[in-house]
């Protein structure tokens, strides 16, 4: 049975969000301290923190999880109905019984009833009176002035057309497989990669993590690697790759993208390089580090690293990880993070 995010934690299911963000640091710099970590450990380890980080989807999550047994449900109290009412109602009822009120109170409904008749036939009729009809507020406007031009609203900022073919055929060329070894030659692990600058590959450091020989495979032609920057709090690393030409990908921005666009992830799941998928923005998620993006757009591992990109074939996103206990929810973090992107320790 796998383990659930609190054990990932190494916490209780009633740990405060104060106890969850220590226990992630403290998790992370253990992960630092031994390189030859497991590398999917990293990625547990993001993806607990980023569902119990936040009070919504730490709610949603501990739906899916069986009733923790040292939960105290808090006692029932028995209270009683009988608030002293009991009596008087039954006084009321008693007393209303007799013959002297029943009588009474028809006597006082059939009075009523003779002022109601009586005031009726004393009332003269309305009068009728004919009037000029009268210009709405709307008519009075369009006759005192003409009318004005509506006002042309501003452009959308929103990708336009685009089919997968399009985005396809524009980025296609600048994706890559990033495959990484041990300082024997065994392969230790795979991912995705996308060309952002001349020479320059970003991808995610735990694809990297626990390697030390990297190739890079753009087209038909692989190339060796070097790790040049390395973020592990954006889970972003740059690789350097002498000899490739390939032309950079549009970085795109995390504030263009809306929920229901659609985007498209392209990358090299399970190794089969330049796969594309189709789906849309699900919803813009607040992390520690500002939005990540959850979509549909399917993706498998190996697909870390690949890139998301809007309709306009421009990169809003870095595919990183999946819900492990949910059905398609993927998501990538923003493209905007790789210029803020700063060297810290592996």
């Amino acid at each position: 049975m796998p383990r659930s995010y609190y054990q990932v934690l190494g916490i209780t299911r009633d740990a405060s969000l104060v106890d969850i963000e220590s226990a992630y640091r403290e998790k992370m710099a253990e992960m630092r301290e031994k390189p030859e970590a497991d590398p999917t450990s990293r990625e547990s380890i993001r993806e607990a923190y980023f569902v119990l980080s936040s009070v919504d989807r730490r709610a949603d999550y501990d739906d899916t999880l069986p009733p923790d047994p040292r939960a105290r449900r808090a006692p029932v109290r028995e209270t009683s109905h009988d608030d002293g009412d009991g009596d008087i109602k039954e006084r009321f009822a008693a007393l209303m019984s007799r013959p002297l009120f029943k009588w009474g109170a028809a006597f006082l409904v059939l009075a009523f009833l003779f002022v109601a008749w009586s005031a009726s036939r004393s009332k003269p009729p309305p009068k009728v009176v004919e009037t000029q009809p009268v210009k709405t507020n709307n008519e009075l406007i369009l006759s005192a002035a003409p009318e004005a031009a509506p006002t042309p609203l501003p452009p959308s900022t929103a990708p336009r057309g685009g089919t997968a073919e399009d985005v396809f055929g524009a980025v296609s060329a600048s994706i890559a497989r990033v495959k990484v070894s041990d300082a024997s030659g065994k392969p230790v692990g795979q991912g995705s990669g996308v060309v952002i600058s001349h020479g320059v590959v970003i991808t995610n450091c735990h694809v990297t993590n626990g390697g030390s020989n990297f190739t890079v495979k753009v087209g038909q032609y692989e190339y060796n690697a070097a790790v040049s920057q390395a973020d592990e709090e954006y889970d972003l690393c740059k690789l350097s790759v002498a000899g490739l030409d390939a032309s950079p990908v549009e970085l795109g921005t995390v504030t263009t993208v809306r929920t229901g666009q659609r985007v498209f992830a392209i990358g090299a799941p399970h190794g089969l390089e330049l796969t594309i998928s189709e789906g849309i923005v699900s919803s813009l998620r607040e992390s520690g580090n500002g939005p990540v993006i959850q979509t549909t757009a399917p993706i498998s591992p190996g697909s870390s690293g690949g890139g998301l990109f809007n309709a306009s074939a421009q990169l809003v996103g870095i595919v990183t990880f999946q819900h492990k206990y949910g059905q398609n929810l993927n998501f990538a973090i923003p493209a905007d993070w790789i210029n803020q992107m700063q060297s810290r320790s592996r």
